[in-house]
């Protein structure tokens, strides 16, 4: 018997096409890259989400974004990740311009439960932590960075496990390894000494753009537009977000559980159209992104400026005055020690010089928490045939490649 009329998403300008067997409860949030409902999956007898992603062909770019976090995710298995269940599209291959992604369903995410007026312990905030750094571990060991962790990307269950979902902006380094770097592994600790060791060749140039992740949660690489970075960029976004998760603890005002640097623009990212090349015009004021990161953590050494990989990148670091910060012991007095240090520690200007996740989970702020037998890796980096080499894909590749995805999961090869 056919299920009855499902209650749509009520969203402006779009219609959901869904098969029988799902049965829409609410809207969820919309975003970049799409819209999300609940529902439920009559067959399967339980909640999911479903991602609705349409114009795929406007723009080629948003398509691949798509694309790309299909890929991704067809590919992680993992507790702190969240899981595709389902791709499937409601027009034929020549004529199709969305697609859904049936996805497992969280409680919620933490932007949500940052604007909720609870308090949390410290065990519960370090649980929380303990989890994304866990999920992350396994992501980074796939060969995966994902560039665009903030809070409302980190989804969260009422038991504090986190599911790291949106991965339209990763990128998977895999395809960028000589072939014999490609083999299954034992570890993080190897993927870690080689996948930072990919030479600086025009092809990853490419692959690594820099205009990712919210610029609250950017890391000062990204910001500064450096040609290669690491996953380090990952672990920094992991410390604001933590950062705005202590505001959670009693003695903290819901209103003031804000970002740790809240920049209101992002030179040399996203120029003034009057002040594309004025270096000084950014340092002047206090709203720029690398004013708020230096005013607490104080501008770079010498040492860290040269190991940038841009000229332009290190005249601009150098327009700012010379400056120590107030320290982030000034801006957490009501944290513990080692809270305060963690923060110390994946909070640092030099990617070198930051935590990797494996110390990060290796924190004594974490000794109570830890399973460390839990943190498991991936068997092999993660490939992604169509990012080799640069090669771009044209509407009539990608829309082979989005149907191709949608058929493994109808054939059960996912």
């Amino acid at each position: 018997m056919a299920a009855s009329a499902p209650r749509l998403p009520q969203h402006p300008g779009q219609r959901w096409r869904l098969p029988e067997r799902y049965e829409v409860c609410e809207f969820i949030g919309s975003g970049t890259y799409g819209s999300v409902c609940e529902a439920e999956d009559l067959e399967a007898n339980k909640l999911v989400a479903i991602k609705r992603c349409g114009g795929l062909f406007d723009h080629i770019a948003f398509g691949k974004c798509i694309l790309r976090e299909i890929s991704i995710l067809s590919q992680l298995d993992h507790v702190n990740v969240v899981k595709l269940h389902r791709v499937f599209i409601p027009d034929s291959m020549q004529q199709f311009s969305e697609l859904y992604m049936v996805m497992e369903l969280a409680d919620s995410d933490l932007n949500k439960l940052l604007r909720t007026d609870v308090t949390l312990t410290p065990l519960h905030i370090n649980t929380l932590l303990y989890n994304l750094l866990r999920g992350l571990r396994y992501i980074h060991s796939a060969g995966v960075y994902h560039r665009d962790l903030k809070p409302a990307n980190c989804f969260v269950n009422q038991d504090c496990t986190v599911k790291i979902g949106d991965f339209g902006l990763a990128r998977a380094l895999g395809d960028d390894l000589p072939p014999h770097e490609s083999t299954p592994r034992a570890s993080e600790d190897e993927a870690a000494r080689r996948i930072p060791q990919v030479p600086p060749t025009q092809r990853l140039r490419r692959q690594l753009t820099g205009h990712v992740v919210s610029r609250w949660y950017r890391a000062p690489e990204l910001i500064l537009l450096q040609q290669i970075y690491t996953a380090a960029v990952d672990v920094w976004s992991v410390g604001c977000i933590y950062a705005q998760l202590l505001g959670m603890l009693v003695g903290t005002e819901t209103v003031d559980r804000a970002p740790l640097f809240p920049g209101m623009s992002c030179f040399p990212q996203s120029p003034h159209p009057e002040h594309r090349s004025d270096y000084r015009y950014y340092t002047r004021g206090n709203q720029d992104m690398l004013c708020k990161i230096f005013n607490i953590l104080g501008t770079p050494s010498d040492t860290e400026v040269a190991e940038l990989d841009r000229e332009d990148a290190k005249t601009y670091v150098r327009c700012f005055q010379k400056r120590t910060g107030t320290g982030l012991r000034a801006a957490f007095p009501h944290v513990d020690g080692a809270s305060v240090d963690f923060l110390e520690q994946v909070l640092r200007f030099s990617p070198t010089a930051r935590a990797s996740v494996e110390t990060a989970l290796a924190h004594p702020l974490l000794l109570d928490i830890r399973d460390a037998a839990s943190e498991a890796t991936a068997p092999a980096l993660l490939e992604h045939d169509f990012e080799v080499g640069g090669r771009g894909l044209d509407e009539e590749g990608l829309r082979s490649r989005l149907w191709e995805e949608q058929r493994r999961y109808q054939e059960g090869q996912v």
